[in-house]
């Protein structure tokens, strides 16, 4: 089904990428253009299947080092081709071991390659940039402020980078108050996938106490782009629908900003989970995907809403 095509309530419904809905009271299904997997996350994916190939002609293990990236759907794809997933290094006892797109902990890779396991590092290279920041301004002694969640594998890795324990990690600005008295030299950089706003806050707050303040703003253009997109789509739908992993941190984001613009938002993994309680009386559909989420699954999602919409119109 052609994503290009324009709606016409008269016809059989079709899903569009556009920013735009018509001002008349037809039915539209319209999907974010760039609703979907970004760079990072398509090269982790087209990584991960090349190891996995391998490995099966080889018949050597292929392990993947935490979720290769946040989508259930990739990874049940890849542990059907034979890619395990483990959470622990010692787990990997041999073979070839793809670091995930969100990056490890600098020991952790250090243990593979002691060991002689294959790595191939589908770590995201806008994630690599905080990491090599980190350690920068690690060396030339500042203390260290990352925007974001500390629970997150992207943080954990980037905070390895830095070698020192003087950091915060917070999204609240009141937490700068946590920075011992005496410090002068911040540097702040950024969790990869956080609102801009989040940042923003840091920034302001942080200039109005340090002298010596260094930052990098780390999120990636394609995070921005997408969450820019979802609040505009969001603004003009009657219903919001957003694809991707319930455990993705980039797409919780999107349905959190979606949310403060469009009450009906929901967050689906799978296409089965829509419900067609939810369109009843909706005229103008929104759809949006999660940077870690395929972009033809979220047409597929789009196409599935196209159908139910043409089903309710016929009966």
């Amino acid at each position: 089904m052609s994503l290009d095509s324009k709606v016409n309530s008269t016809d059989k419904l079709q899903a569009k990428r556009s920013l735009e809905f018509t001002e008349d009271d037809s039915i539209e299904i319209t999907i974010t253009p760039n609703g979907g997997a970004c760079f990072g996350v398509v090269r982790a994916i087209k990584l991960g299947h090349q190891a996995a190939s391998k490995g099966k002609s080889s018949s050597t293990a292929v392990y993947s080092f935490g979720a290769i990236v946040h989508n259930p759907k990739t990874i049940r794809e890849l542990e059907e081709k034979g890619v395990k997933t483990v959470e622990e290094s010692a787990h990997v006892e041999g073979g070839t071991v793809i670091l995930r797109s969100h990056g490890v902990r600098q020991e952790i890779e250090k243990d593979f390659n002691n060991r002689g396991i294959k790595v191939v590092d589908a770590t995201c290279p806008l994630v690599k940039k905080p990491q090599k920041i980190a350690a920068s301004l690690g060396a030339r002694g500042y203390f260290l402020v990352v925007v974001g969640d500390a629970n997150h594998p992207e943080v954990k890795g980037v905070l390895s980078y830095f070698g020192s324990d003087n950091y915060l990690v917070t999204y609240k600005p009141e937490d700068l108050e946590k920075i011992p008295c005496g410090v002068e030299k911040v540097g702040i950089v950024a969790q990869t996938t956080i609102e801009v706003t989040v940042l923003n806050k840091i920034i302001e707050a942080c200039q109005k106490r340090f002298s010596d303040l260094a930052v990098y703003n780390t999120i990636c253009d394609a995070t921005s782009i997408r969450q820019e997109e979802a609040e505009v789509l969001a603004q003009k739908a009657d219903i919001l629908v957003v694809v991707g992993g319930k455990n993705s941190s980039n797409t919780n984001k999107l349905v959190k900003i979606c949310k403060q613009f469009q009450p009906n938002t929901y967050l689906i993994e799978e296409v089965e989970e829509l419900e067609q309680s939810w369109f009843q009386g909706k005229k103008k559909i929104g759809v949006t995907g999660g940077a870690s989420t395929p972009q033809d699954y979220v047409d597929l999602v789009g196409e599935r809403i196209a159908e139910m919409m043409t089903l309710t119109m016929s009966n």
